[in-house]
C-alpha cells in the first residue's frame, strides 16, 4: 500500500484562499482537509493537530512557478509551499502540467474523488488529482493497479446495468 499525502497550496494574500489536502491509500481516499492559507497560523495549527500524526509514504506538494514582476500576480503561494516543506522536510514538489489530461475528471468521479467540502478553487479535488498524477508519473505500481481495479469494477457494473 502506498499512502500519499497530497497538498494543493493556497495563497497567503487572498483572504478566502485555502489549501486542499488529501491522504490517499493507493487510489482510495483516507481523509481530506480544507485548511485556510491566508493566515500561516492556520496551517501550523492543522499540522500540530493533524498533520504531524499522519503516516504517509510520500508527501506531494504542487510546484508553483513564480510569475513575472507584474504586481497583479500573486506569488505568495511560494510562502505556503515553503512552510509545508519545513513541516514535511522530505516532501516532493510536483509540477501539475498535464495532470488534467492524465487524471481526467471522469476518473476522479469513478474513484470517488470528485465532491468535497467547499474550498476556494476545488483545492481538495486538485490535491487528489495531484497525488494520483505523481503516482502515475512515477510508475507507482500499487496505485496504478488500484486505479485499474476500481475502473474495471465500475465498467463491469455499468455493463450489468446496461444489459
Amino acid at each position: 500500500m502506498m499512502k500519499i499525502l497530497a497538498i494543493d497550496p493556497g495563497s497567503t494574500k487572498a483572504v478566502d484562499s485555502t489549501n486542499g489536502i488529501v491522504l490517499l491509500n493507493n487510489a482510495k481516499l483516507v481523509n481530506h482537509w480544507v485548511v485556510p492559507s491566508a493566515k500561516i497560523h492556520d496551517i501550523r495549527k492543522w499540522f500540530e493537530e493533524v498533520g504531524r500524526f499522519l503516516q504517509a509514504d510520500v508527501v506531494v506538494i504542487e510546484k508553483f512557478e513564480a510569475r513575472d514582476n507584474d504586481k497583479s500576480k500573486d506569488n505568495s503561494v511560494l510562502e505556503t509551499i515553503d512552510l509545508f516543506q519545513i513541516l514535511f522536510p522530505k516532501s516532493v514538489l510536483q509540477n501539475n502540467a498535464g495532470y488534467k489530461s492524465d487524471i481526467p475528471d471522469d476518473l476522479l468521479k469513478i474513484l470517488g474523488l470528485w465532491k468535497f467540502d467547499k474550498s476556494h478553487h476545488q483545492d481538495v479535488r486538485a490535491a487528489a488529482r495531484l497525488g494520483l498524477f505523481w503516482a502515475m508519473r512515477n510508475d507507482i505500481e500499487e496505485v496504478i493497479q488500484d486505479i485499474g481495479k476500481v475502473v474495471s469494477e465500475y465498467n463491469h457494473n455499468v455493463k450489468k446495468v446496461a444489459s
